[in-house]
């Protein structure tokens, strides 16, 4: 059979450009060589030396599909690619550099380091590496709490997967929550106890039903109710609020929140839970929640007391008088405390206490009319889960 010119041709220009091709090409994306620097320093300090411009290196821009944020080609040299979309997303929001670092570090964990992905817990739920991706375990977002005390754990655990585990995983409690005393108390027993007032608009209705506050949404939009405290989460402080959510869509996440709730940068901390038995935490001024952690103390559909309890720069998280979560509060300073509703949810609130650190004797304020009350719409924007990382054999 005679063979087309054109195949000739194409076989040509090919063997032209394998024997043309430079095994040792360097070409790193002035976006990202920050970070391989990075990579390379803290690589140094455990042990681990690269020579990245004498054996080659490739990270460039790529429009990767199916929700993939960074790719890694086994070629020689290495070669990394990182979503264009996605990077310039995160750009724009708090927390940019750290989840940089992480995807980056991620890449390289494969590409200089050969590591695969492992997809394990910590004790406390918490991914046990930043190399986690591929295939999905239980649904399990790829949202890694990548940032304060975490970060030197996992960066030891890249540069050596046989890295103990952190204290911080311990699910025993580290400190002393008893410090604190009662400056606010809300018991929705009345109208006159609901803080809250009590209206039918458009947009919202609120009553009391049998000693609750009932908040039912009637918009798309996901609802911040907030109350001005005289307690500023600048400060050891705890705050605890019993709420339902007893219909809706089981991924309806609901909860409590705290900080800055109308400032011109939203940092708000938020902890929620859904009846799906999953609680997230995060601030929104950051892309996406922290982490979200299967959590068995969660009653679906029922009441569930969520509690935080903050000591210098870490918050403690409770559920139902269970401890089970630790991680460093991300706002600095603000006196907003409230709880969050999903769009067309109805939520039931009881017993709400904001507390700050004793320095005297324990006194109680129960005149929720001393406080502002309040309510902010916002938007879905941090119910999204993390891009994934995928690998390129």
């Amino acid at each position: 059979m005679k063979i087309p010119n054109y195949l000739y041709i194409s076989v040509f220009f090919t063997l032209i450009f394998i024997s043309c091709k430079d095994n040792n090409e360097y070409k790193v994306n002035s976006e990202f060589a920050p970070y391989l620097q990075r990579f390379i320093d803290e690589g140094a300090k455990r042990g681990k030396t690269f020579d990245v411009k004498g054996d080659g290196l490739i990270i460039e821009f790529g429009d990767l599909d199916n929700n993939v944020a960074g790719l890694t080609h086994y070629e020689d040299p290495v070669r990394i690619q990182i979503d264009r979309t996605y990077w310039n997303t995160i750009s724009k929001c708090n927390g940019a550099d750290m989840m940089k670092e992480d995807l980056i570090f991620h890449e390289l964990g494969h590409g200089l380091l050969n590591r695969k992905h492992l997809n394990t817990f910590l004790e406390n739920g918490d991914w046990k590496t930043i190399m986690c991706g591929g295939d999905k375990v239980d649904d399990h977002p790829w949202n890694i709490n990548y940032r304060g005390i975490r970060r030197e754990y996992y960066l030891d655990e890249l540069f050596n997967e046989s890295t103990a585990a952190p204290s911080f995983a311990s699910m025993k409690l580290p400190v002393d929550t008893a410090i604190y005393k009662i400056r606010h108390y809300i018991s929705f027993d009345s109208e006159a106890q609901a803080g809250w007032r009590i209206t039918d608009s458009t947009a919202f209705k609120t009553s009391i039903d049998n000693g609750r506050l009932k908040f039912e949404s009637k918009t798309n939009a996901i609802y911040l109710l907030f109350a001005k405290a005289a307690v500023d989460v600048s400060s050891d402080f705890s705050y605890q609020l019993t709420l339902s959510y007893p219909q809706g869509d089981n991924y309806d996440n609901y909860g409590i929140v705290f900080g800055n709730i109308n400032s011109s940068v939203d940092s708000t901390e938020y902890f929620t839970v859904n009846n799906s038995k999953k609680m997230r935490f995060g601030n929104r001024s950051w892309y996406t929640f922290f982490s979200e952690l299967p959590e068995n103390q969660i009653i679906a559909s029922g009441n569930n007391t969520l509690k935080i309890c903050k000591i210098g720069t870490f918050i403690y998280y409770f559920i139902n008088n269970t401890y089970c979560y630790m991680s460093e509060i991300e706002v600095k300073t603000g006196k907003l405390f409230g709880f969050m509703v999903p769009a067309k949810g109805t939520v039931y609130l009881d017993n709400l206490y904001i507390c700050e650190k004793k320095t005297g004797s324990q006194t109680r304020q129960k005149t929720p009319s001393k406080m502002e009350f309040g309510f902010k719409r916002i938007d879905n924007r941090h119910e999204k889960k993390l891009y994934n990382s995928s690998i390129l054999f």
